[in-house]
């Protein structure tokens, strides 16, 4: 069986099969909706020559393309004949690609509105989802070219919807693992702009990370917007992205919102953290109520059918964290284990993927392990100087016993010789404001653009 992925493509044989049905590029759409391109007339804003016309792009034939004369700024536009809802296109690219296009659509062939931009393109085939709306010319502007010949475009399909045959977040992490990146970052306060970061890196990238990542946080202010980042993350995942959530919050010692230091940094004693790994604890009783609170939130998502991955809590190993720096059975992974307890026995809830965090700072991570029924992807944080070792990535690769692996957080990003060093990190996710001070813009660029980095318009429709 072929899962269906953002970038997985299956070629057909044309010459041992013949062609079959009206799409060339993948099998993403081919049960789920036709090619509305598939022999609809075409423009084109010029040609190498009379052998590579316009309308070989909409042939559904892998063995003819479009060609364009050698020079920038070219296009093609597809006349679907009237109006209809466009929400996705597909293209295959001949070793002649372009750096930089973008998609366009139109209701009268003379006011276009762009769609989708990509000012890092690494050719190949390209599954494009957007969000839909109502076209009768969609148009490919090519315009900057990878090499000195012109623009060639094997084949080009249109689609009036994102691919039904939607897969669930953790089977497509598991699904690239070994192949594949997803690239992500965290969006820190606050909490009224929730998708700051994210659009900082695509306004850099020219295309949108494949994981948005954000907090439920602990100022006063981050605490009253809460709503406004949930419904983000419900956003986002309906526009394609990856969802995390974390909790950088209070203890149960105070109230729910409070102070970084003297707060999210704090210790509880010995004698208090006893009482909160309790069942009927004056603390333990605190944090369900705590965790009531967080569960309306995450059961608003369920409701909207959003896969989260759930990151409870950071860094468990830092031991500046009320929470963290407890090795041992009764420890941090107790609480870990609570949480997951309550939240999926008591309260009921489905849609949560378990990510269990640790950071670099040693590799004594085992301790910490809350047991492996209760986590499903395990997630460290790379900020030593050393960076993504080997060692790492091995220990990693023995802690999790088979099970993904993640770069939970960065400040300098991995790069592309690196994750294919190391290609079982199923995402990596930079932190906020770090990403644009510790990389620079055409390190982003080169990452978000890589071959094995998937970025949120090659990802699959998920659920």
């Amino acid at each position: 069986m072929i899962k269906k992925l953002g970038l997985t493509w299956v070629v057909l044989c044309l010459a041992l099969t013949g062609f079959i049905g009206s799409s060339w590029i993948s099998s993403d759409h081919a049960s789920a909706a036709p090619n509305i391109a598939y022999n609809r007339p075409v423009t084109v804003s010029s040609t190498e020559s009379s052998s590579y016309p316009g309308s070989y792009a909409v042939d559904a034939n892998g063995n003819t393309r479009w060609s364009s004369s050698y020079a920038d700024q070219q296009w093609m536009i597809v006349d679907l004949g009237s109006n209809q809802t466009v929400a996705s296109v597909a293209v295959a690219w001949e070793a002649a690609y372009a750096s930089q296009f973008q998609i366009q659509t139109s209701t009268n062939n003379s006011t276009w509105t762009t769609v989708y931009s990509n000012y890092s393109g690494t050719g190949g085939k390209n599954t494009i989802n957007f969000m839909a709306t109502t076209a009768r010319y969609v148009k490919i502007y090519c315009i900057q070219r990878a090499t000195a010949y012109g623009f060639s475009i094997i084949e080009f399909e249109i689609y009036g919807s994102a691919s039904t045959d939607k897969v669930g977040v953790l089977d497509y992490l598991k699904s690239i693992d070994g192949s594949k990146t997803v690239i992500g970052i965290h969006n820190r306060e606050p909490n009224s702009n929730p998708a700051v970061q994210t659009n900082q890196a695509n306004s850099v990238a020219g295309r949108y990370p494949g994981l948005w990542s954000g907090d439920f946080l602990f100022s006063s202010s981050d605490v009253s917007n809460r709503w406004t980042m949930i419904e983000e993350a419900k956003n986002q995942f309906k526009n394609g992205a990856i969802v995390q959530l974390m909790m950088h919050v209070t203890p149960p010692t105070q109230s729910d919102a409070g102070s970084w230091d003297g707060g999210v940094v704090s210790e509880l004693s010995n004698t208090q953290w006893t009482d909160l790994i309790t069942n009927g604890g004056t603390l333990n009783n605190a944090w369900k109520a705590r965790l009531d609170t967080y569960a309306t939130y995450l059961q608003y998502l369920e409701d909207n059918q959003v896969t989260v991955l759930f990151r409870p809590f950071h860094e468990m190993n830092q031991s500046q964290f009320w929470w963290a720096g407890r090795s041992g059975s009764n420890g941090t992974a107790a609480l870990y284990r609570l949480t997951h307890d309550y939240l999926v026995n008591t309260k009921g809830l489905t849609n949560l993927v378990w990510v269990w965090d640790m950071q670099d700072l040693d590799l004594s991570w085992s301790g910490y392990n809350p047991g492996a029924g209760y986590w499903d992807i395990f997630a460290l944080d790379v900020y030593n100087s050393d960076g993504f070792t080997t060692t790492k990535y091995n220990t990693a690769l023995s802690v999790a016993g088979g099970k993904p692996i993640a770069i939970g957080e960065c400040a300098v990003l991995p790069t592309t010789s690196q994750l294919a060093a190391q290609p079982k990190w199923v995402f990596a996710m930079s932190w906020a404001e770090l990403t644009f001070s510790s990389n620079t813009n055409a390190q982003i660029q080169a990452l978000y653009g890589a071959s094995n980095v998937i970025t949120r318009d090659e990802l699959p429709a998920l659920k």
